[in-house]
């Protein structure tokens, strides 16, 4: 009896090298996210060293199939989004199941989507932006960090909506995105508040509208979607996954640490000025939102016929 406290101890025990994979480019919501989490869990855990390490690639799937295909000991996690689950539900080529294939960490944050248009572009409103893709069908062309990811599908949930078509132009990850429409590659883009926000706060981008049901806080001026497409509403998340075979005491000591930063005032404070919310909670609350959207996101897809290369 005297030994079960170490041995509990040595079980949940953190490596002392961990890596963070993220499956977009350095710069993008993701990695922004999964940088803030490393700083903190190093500050807070001197024993283990946390980095971040960027697989871009196939709107995640690169990343992901990676991670799981690692050993299972803590030492490889997924920062993963939304887009984990709808890529391997588009790709054609995919083996991966999330559900199947990653145990539940933590969820660390959850966001509306954001499209965004130049500073000097005519068009203001979601109403002008569909006006115009029904006066120039397949002309106006819309930017979005990888092929196969939930901003690919909020577009075609939106062309579904409405009846219009839009050209969609898939980058590797939201900074490459929000580069292209910088330059005038693109007349729009799909992103998020967290990757556009500096953008924003420059005055290089306009917000056009949140996907969220009703206005953001982070930009309460800016009109949902559902303001003019009733009904329109997509959310985007992000957390941490481990591959499906990582021992429960690790799982759960990960969580119970994540859960701690993300209760920081300093990192909620950072998280809502990013423009989302902090999450945290249990594995099962994480769980619970992975099993109700592969459910959901895969209905969306099937509806909209949304298919990668």
């Amino acid at each position: 009896a005297g030994g079960a406290p170490g041995r509990a101890r040595a079980q949940d025990a953190l490596p002392r090298q961990v890596r963070i994979v993220v499956g977009f480019a350095p710069g993008g919501a993701n990695d922004i996210m999964a940088r803030l989490l490393a700083q903190k869990l190093n500050e807070r855990l001197p024993g283990s060293v946390f980095t971040v390490e960027n697989r871009p690639g196939a709107a995640t799937l690169v990343a992901a199939e990676y991670v799981a295909r690692s050993a299972p000991d803590g030492t490889v996690l997924l920062y993963a989004s939304l887009s984990t689950l709808i890529a391997p539900l588009v790709s054609r080529a995919a083996t991966l199941d999330p559900v199947r294939d990653f145990a539940p960490v933590a969820m660390a944050q959850s966001s509306p989507l954001l499209l965004v248009a130049r500073a000097d572009s005519p068009l203001r409103t979601l109403a002008d932006v569909l006006a115009l893709a029904r006066e120039r069908p397949g002309r106006v062309t819309v930017s979005h960090p990888g092929q196969g990811g939930i901003n690919h599908l909020s577009m075609a949930m939106l062309m579904q909506a409405t009846g219009t078509e839009f050209t969609l132009v898939p980058y590797t990850g939201n900074a490459p995105s929000l580069t292209a429409l910088v330059r005038g590659e693109v007349d729009l883009a799909s992103d998020s508040i967290i990757a556009a926000r500096s953008l924003l706060e420059a005055g290089q981008l306009r917000p056009i509208a949140v996907s969220s049901a009703g206005r953001a806080a982070a930009l309460p001026a800016v009109p949902s979607f559902a303001e003019t497409v009733p009904g329109y509403e997509v959310g985007f998340w992000g957390g941490v996954l481990a591959p499906r075979a990582t021992p429960q005491p690790l799982l759960d000591r990960l969580n119970r640490e994540l859960d701690a930063v993300l209760r920081q005032p300093e990192v909620a404070e950072r998280i809502r000025g990013m423009g989302a919310d902090p999450a945290g909670g249990s594995r099962a609350d994480y769980a619970r939102v992975i099993e109700q959207d592969w459910a959901t996101y895969g209905r969306l897809v099937r509806e909209t016929g949304l298919r990668g290369d």
